[in-house]
Protein backbone atom coordinates (compact mmCIF):
# COMPACT_ATOMS: atom_id res chain seq x y z
CA UNK A 1 0.00 0.00 0.00
CA UNK A 2 1.58 3.54 -1.15
CA UNK A 3 1.52 5.77 1.55
CA UNK A 4 0.15 9.26 1.31
CA UNK A 5 1.90 12.00 0.29
CA UNK A 6 2.17 13.74 2.99
CA UNK A 7 4.94 16.69 1.95
CA UNK A 8 3.20 17.03 -1.15
CA UNK A 9 0.18 18.11 0.31
CA UNK A 10 1.80 20.22 2.81
CA UNK A 11 3.79 21.98 -0.62
CA UNK A 12 0.28 22.08 -1.98
CA UNK A 13 -1.73 23.79 1.04
CA UNK A 14 1.52 26.20 1.37
CA UNK A 15 0.94 27.05 -2.45
CA UNK A 16 -2.77 28.27 -1.76
CA UNK A 17 -1.13 29.83 1.50
CA UNK A 18 0.77 32.02 -0.65
CA UNK A 19 -1.81 33.14 -3.08
CA UNK A 20 -4.21 34.10 0.07
CA UNK A 21 -1.76 36.38 0.79
CA UNK A 22 -0.70 37.53 -2.27
CA UNK A 23 -4.62 38.16 -2.49
CA UNK A 24 -4.48 40.08 0.67
CA UNK A 25 -1.43 41.91 0.19
CA UNK A 26 -1.17 42.64 -3.29
CA UNK A 27 -2.97 44.48 -6.15
CA UNK A 28 -7.03 44.53 -4.97
CA UNK A 29 -8.89 42.72 -8.32
CA UNK A 30 -12.43 42.99 -8.55
CA UNK A 31 -12.45 38.77 -8.37
CA UNK A 32 -10.03 38.82 -5.07
CA UNK A 33 -12.53 37.30 -2.58
CA UNK A 34 -14.31 34.97 -5.00
CA UNK A 35 -10.43 33.60 -5.99
CA UNK A 36 -9.99 33.58 -1.70
CA UNK A 37 -12.89 31.60 -1.04
CA UNK A 38 -11.97 29.01 -3.85
CA UNK A 39 -8.32 29.10 -2.23
CA UNK A 40 -10.40 28.50 1.25
CA UNK A 41 -12.47 25.30 -0.25
CA UNK A 42 -9.27 23.96 -1.82
CA UNK A 43 -7.10 24.48 1.20
CA UNK A 44 -10.41 22.99 3.68
CA UNK A 45 -10.20 19.78 1.07
CA UNK A 46 -6.68 19.30 1.24
CA UNK A 47 -6.08 19.48 5.28
CA UNK A 48 -9.09 16.77 5.35
CA UNK A 49 -7.74 14.60 3.01
CA UNK A 50 -4.15 14.93 4.98
CA UNK A 51 -5.80 14.06 8.46
CA UNK A 52 -7.85 11.03 6.94
CA UNK A 53 -4.73 9.84 5.60
CA UNK A 54 -2.43 10.57 8.98
CA UNK A 55 -5.41 8.34 10.86
CA UNK A 56 -5.16 5.43 8.32
CA UNK A 57 -1.18 5.22 7.75
CA UNK A 58 1.10 4.49 10.22
CA UNK A 59 3.14 6.77 11.52
CA UNK A 60 4.40 7.95 14.97
CA UNK A 61 2.36 10.36 17.22
CA UNK A 62 4.53 13.08 17.31
CA UNK A 63 5.42 13.29 13.43
CA UNK A 64 1.58 12.86 12.66
CA UNK A 65 1.02 15.64 15.21
CA UNK A 66 3.36 17.87 13.49
CA UNK A 67 1.85 17.48 10.03
CA UNK A 68 -1.42 18.32 10.91
CA UNK A 69 -0.50 21.13 12.58
CA UNK A 70 1.53 22.79 9.83
CA UNK A 71 -1.46 21.97 7.61
CA UNK A 72 -4.18 24.00 10.22
CA UNK A 73 -0.91 26.88 10.76
CA UNK A 74 -1.26 27.20 6.99
CA UNK A 75 -5.04 27.26 6.81
CA UNK A 76 -4.99 29.99 9.61
CA UNK A 77 -2.70 31.78 6.95
CA UNK A 78 -5.49 31.67 4.58
CA UNK A 79 -8.08 33.01 7.14
CA UNK A 80 -5.84 36.09 8.26
CA UNK A 81 -5.11 36.54 4.53
CA UNK A 82 -9.49 36.58 4.03
CA UNK A 83 -10.01 38.20 7.36
CA UNK A 84 -7.56 41.26 5.70
CA UNK A 85 -8.98 40.86 2.52
CA UNK A 86 -12.54 41.81 4.09
CA UNK A 87 -10.88 45.11 5.75
CA UNK A 88 -9.17 46.36 2.98
CA UNK A 89 -10.36 48.96 -0.10
CA UNK A 90 -8.17 49.95 -2.80
CA UNK A 91 -7.55 53.01 -0.68
CA UNK A 92 -6.70 50.77 2.63
CA UNK A 93 -4.10 48.25 0.99
CA UNK A 94 -1.29 47.16 3.15
CA UNK A 95 2.23 48.38 2.28
CA UNK A 96 5.34 47.75 3.60
CA UNK A 97 4.25 45.13 5.74
CA UNK A 98 1.86 43.48 3.50
CA UNK A 99 4.47 42.94 0.67
CA UNK A 100 6.62 41.54 3.19
CA UNK A 101 4.28 39.08 4.33
CA UNK A 102 4.13 38.48 0.55
CA UNK A 103 7.94 37.34 0.79
CA UNK A 104 7.41 35.55 4.28
CA UNK A 105 4.64 33.77 2.43
CA UNK A 106 7.36 33.03 -0.75
CA UNK A 107 9.52 31.98 1.59
CA UNK A 108 7.29 29.39 3.83
CA UNK A 109 6.53 27.93 0.32
CA UNK A 110 10.03 27.26 -0.49
CA UNK A 111 11.12 25.96 3.05
CA UNK A 112 7.93 23.32 2.72
CA UNK A 113 9.45 22.51 -0.42
CA UNK A 114 12.36 21.49 1.31
CA UNK A 115 10.70 19.54 3.92
CA UNK A 116 11.25 15.86 2.41
CA UNK A 117 14.64 16.45 1.48
CA UNK A 118 16.38 17.28 4.85
CA UNK A 119 17.79 14.59 6.46
CA UNK A 120 20.85 15.75 8.28
CA UNK A 121 21.08 19.01 10.30
CA UNK A 122 23.39 21.03 7.47
CA UNK A 123 20.60 20.24 5.45
CA UNK A 124 18.35 22.53 6.93
CA UNK A 125 18.14 26.02 4.91
CA UNK A 126 19.33 29.54 6.43
CA UNK A 127 16.60 30.14 9.07
CA UNK A 128 17.94 32.97 9.74
CA UNK A 129 16.63 35.19 7.11
CA UNK A 130 13.24 34.60 7.72
CA UNK A 131 13.20 35.91 10.89
CA UNK A 132 14.95 38.58 9.65
CA UNK A 133 12.39 39.60 7.49
CA UNK A 134 9.57 38.83 10.25
CA UNK A 135 11.64 41.53 12.46
CA UNK A 136 11.22 43.85 9.07
CA UNK A 137 7.57 43.26 9.48
CA UNK A 138 7.20 43.96 12.90
CA UNK A 139 8.99 47.10 12.04
CA UNK A 140 6.76 48.42 9.67
CA UNK A 141 3.50 47.40 11.51
CA UNK A 142 5.19 49.37 14.48
CA UNK A 143 5.65 52.44 11.88
CA UNK A 144 2.14 52.14 10.42
CA UNK A 145 0.58 51.31 13.91
CA UNK A 146 2.69 55.44 14.79
CA UNK A 147 1.46 57.16 11.27
CA UNK A 148 -1.90 56.27 12.28
CA UNK A 149 -2.26 57.10 16.14
CA UNK A 150 -0.71 60.58 14.77
CA UNK A 151 -3.32 60.73 12.22
CA UNK A 152 -1.07 59.87 9.46
CA UNK A 153 -3.26 57.11 7.96
CA UNK A 154 -6.80 57.41 8.42
CA UNK A 155 -9.07 55.84 11.42
CA UNK A 156 -10.59 53.90 8.72
CA UNK A 157 -7.60 52.07 7.82
CA UNK A 158 -7.20 50.93 11.55
CA UNK A 159 -8.68 47.46 10.81
CA UNK A 160 -6.19 46.52 7.90
CA UNK A 161 -3.53 47.52 10.06
CA UNK A 162 -4.43 45.21 12.42
CA UNK A 163 -5.23 42.11 9.70
CA UNK A 164 -1.86 42.90 8.31
CA UNK A 165 -0.16 42.37 11.76
CA UNK A 166 -2.07 39.16 12.36
CA UNK A 167 -1.71 37.93 9.17
CA UNK A 168 2.18 38.59 10.15
CA UNK A 169 1.93 36.82 13.40
CA UNK A 170 0.28 33.44 11.20
CA UNK A 171 3.04 33.68 9.53
CA UNK A 172 5.40 33.73 11.97
CA UNK A 173 3.30 30.67 13.97
CA UNK A 174 3.39 28.82 10.75
CA UNK A 175 7.11 29.20 10.12
CA UNK A 176 7.55 26.97 13.47
CA UNK A 177 5.37 24.30 12.93
CA UNK A 178 7.77 24.30 9.98
CA UNK A 179 11.14 24.13 12.28
CA UNK A 180 9.07 21.62 14.35
CA UNK A 181 8.99 19.40 11.47
CA UNK A 182 12.57 19.91 10.40
CA UNK A 183 14.54 19.32 13.44
CA UNK A 184 11.83 16.31 13.99
CA UNK A 185 13.02 14.70 10.66
CA UNK A 186 16.69 15.18 10.70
Amino acid sequence: MVKYRYFETLEQISELSEKAVQLACGALSASAHTEASDLRRSCDRLVCELEDALFLDFMPPLERNNLASCAHSLSRVIDASLDLLSHTTPSTRPNEEGAVCITLAQELTGTIAKLRHIHKPEEIPNLQGFRDLLGKGRAAHRTTLQRLRQGGIPKSSAEAVFATGRLRAELSHTFDEVVEIMLNNI
